[in-house]
């Protein structure tokens, strides 16, 4: 990966680690942003130009569904605290609470299809190796 790419991939991961605590409230359990510590460190995984690409591609679909899952989350939410605040009927209430879990069990789903999709793309040892980068980055990061 040249200069300009490792720049962007840095800049995607540091976006994302600063945006994840708001982001992972789409979430049942909190997002794994494996993509961009894959391509901040492809090189030294030695990934592949080809190994890149299909991740690129998936990771690119995956974020379309992700992005409009959040707007339904959103809308739901908002409907939710609408509801509490007007007293509306509880059966109503435990529906879209329960439409809320739903989309977010759907948003996790998606998180570990992508973590899935990643291993099969990569070797064993590359993905071995990037499993332990993300492990001691992950906990680093929330000391």
């Amino acid at each position: 990966m040249n200069a300009m790419g490792r720049f962007i991939a840095l800049i995607l991961l540091i976006f994302s680690l600063v945006s994840a605590q708001d982001y992972n409230r789409y979430f049942l359990v909190e997002r794994i942003f494996i993509t961009p510590f894959l391509l901040k460190y492809a090189h030294d995984l030695g990934v592949d130009e080809e190994q890149i690409a299909k991740i690129k591609e998936f990771a690119k679909e995956t974020e379309k569904e992700m992005e409009r899952n959040k707007k339904i989350l959103n809308y739901l939410m908002k409907k939710a605290k609408l509801m509490m605040l007007t007293g509306g009927d509880e059966k109503e209430l435990k529906e879209v609470l329960s439409d809320i879990a739903y989309v977010k069990l759907q948003m996790s789903l998606l998180n570990a299809k992508e973590v899935k999709f990643i291993r099969e793309v990569l070797t064993e040892d590359q993905f071995r190796r990037l499993k332990d980068i993300i492990v001691v980055r992950f906990f680093d990061f929330h000391r």
